[in-house]
This record gives structure tokens, C-alpha cells and sequence, in this order.
């Protein structure tokens, strides 16, 4: 670590948050905290949770997951374009909880199913399987339908889970967690799912981070899609390219 960020460390929070903002885009204390300020009006998230989620990202993501954490937070129009945003989105996960594999899926506003717009690490037959998730057994579902974060450690002995099983063995995945995308009405938006090859339970404060994430990217996945008309959504999402698996 070096000295600046060690010093950075025994800052409180907001002003090491102050700090960051000040190091990237090169303004003042004062410009540094009215960010801060604002975005806390936009996302009704307090100040001192901004400021804590861009000291975590900074210590972790690389520098693109957070540079689009940067534009969330100052201007969700300012957001890269929807297949950016969502890799962007994805790689910051697969970073932050070291995840082998993931996607991020959208929900059509129709049917309420969640589509897969880009994954890693999956092949074709994962893929076709959950090219639209409408029941509550998977991970996405449930977190789907509860609106909130679901994490299944071992999906060899959650009861739940047991009509994925074959499925997500064959696909070389043991854990996995969900996290919905929502924007600031809270619809949902879209899912970020993370998986891996071993019973796991991703950390606490990652999962905490990765919760306020998917609210930021919900939003940016929102004001995108309020640009496009309805009609247009599934076909905008079948021209994706879902990644490589």
C-alpha cells in the first residue's frame, strides 16, 4: 500500500471518499463533497454510504469498473452505451466477489422475464437453459421475486435449487448470488448474478457493495432504456452479444 493510501486509511470515511473524487476528476474539497452531496439527493443514499462504496471500489474493482462507478454517481445519461455498461457492470462483480463466472440478465418489461444480455465463463447449453427465467427456484428468481439479494452457498443441498442442479453441475458451478438491479423507484431493472466452482459465501461487505452497486446500475440501466420505446426492448436485447464463454 502506499504512503497516500495508507494516510487515506485513517481518514473517516467521507473525506477519504473527498479524497478520491478530488484525486480523479481534479476538483476542490468543496466541488469533491457537493458530488457527493448530489448524488446522495439523486439516489437517496446518505452521504457517508456514497463516500464508503468509493473507498471500497477503489481498493478493489480496476480502474474501469470504477470509473463507470464515477459516472453513475455524477450522471447516469453519461453512462456508456447499453452493452458497455452491462460488461463494465458485469466485470466489476466477477472482480469484487472473485467469481469464476457470471451474467447480467434484463427483465422484459413485458413478461417479467429475465433475459441474459452478457455473461463469462458459460457455453451454449447454460445459456439456452436459462435463456428466460420466470420460476423462483434459481437464484435470480427468488431474488427476482423477493426484490432482494439471494445467496445460495451450496446448490447441491439447497431444496430450492433442485430442479438447477444438473444443469448448474454440468456448468461447472457449486455457489451462486443474485443481487437485482433497480433504479431509484424501485422496479426491477435487470440481475446480477455471480457463481462459483465451490460452495461459497462471498463476504459480507462485498455483498453490501455489490447491493448499492446494483442500485447505481440500475439507474443507468433505467435511463437508457426510458430512451428506447418499449417495443424496442427485446429487440435491442436480442442484438446483444452475450460475452465469451
Amino acid at each position: 500500500m502506499s504512503l497516500r493510501a495508507a494516510r487515506l486509511d485513517t481518514m473517516p470515511v467521507i473525506e477519504q471518499g473527498k479524497g478520491i473524487l478530488m484525486a480523479q476528476h481534479g476538483c476542490d474539497p468543496e466541488e469533491a463533497f457537493d458530488l457527493l452531496r448530489r448524488a446522495s439527493q439523486r439516489f437517496n443514499v446518505p452521504v457517508r454510504v456514497l463516500a464508503a462504496r468509493l473507498v471500497h471500489s477503489m481498493h478493489r474493482p480496476g480502474p474501469q469498473a470504477l470509473r463507470v462507478l464515477h459516472e453513475a454517481l455524477r450522471n447516469p445519461q453519461a453512462a456508456p452505451a447499453l452493452g458497455a455498461l452491462l460488461d463494465e457492470v458485469l466485470q466489476f462483480a466477477l472482480t469484487l466477489l472473485h467469481a469464476e463466472r457470471g451474467n447480467v440478465q434484463l427483465a422484459d418489461p413485458a413478461t417479467g422475464a429475465l433475459k441474459i444480455a452478457a455473461q463469462r465463463g458459460f457455453g451454449t447449453e447454460f445459456l439456452e437453459y436459462f435463456d428466460a427465467v420466470t420460476d423462483d427456484g434459481s437464484a435470480c428468481g427468488r431474488a427476482a421475486r423477493q426484490h432482494a439479494q439471494v445467496i445460495i452457498t451450496d446448490v447441491t443441498t439447497d431444496p430450492g435449487f433442485a430442479p438447477h442442479r444438473e444443469i448448474a453441475l454440468a456448468s461447472g458451478f457449486r455457489a451462486v448470488q443474485s443481487t437485482p438491479l433497480v433504479n431509484q423507484a424501485g422496479q426491477l431493472i435487470g440481475m446480477l448474478s455471480t457463481h462459483y466452482a465451490r460452495p461459497t459465501s462471498p463476504p459480507r461487505r462485498d455483498l453490501q457493495t455489490i447491493s448499492h452497486f446494483g442500485t447505481l446500475a440500475g439507474e443507468s440501466l433505467s435511463t437508457l432504456f426510458n430512451e428506447t420505446p418499449a417495443d424496442d426492448f427485446l429487440p435491442r436485447l436480442a442484438g446483444l452479444p452475450v460475452g465469451q464463454a
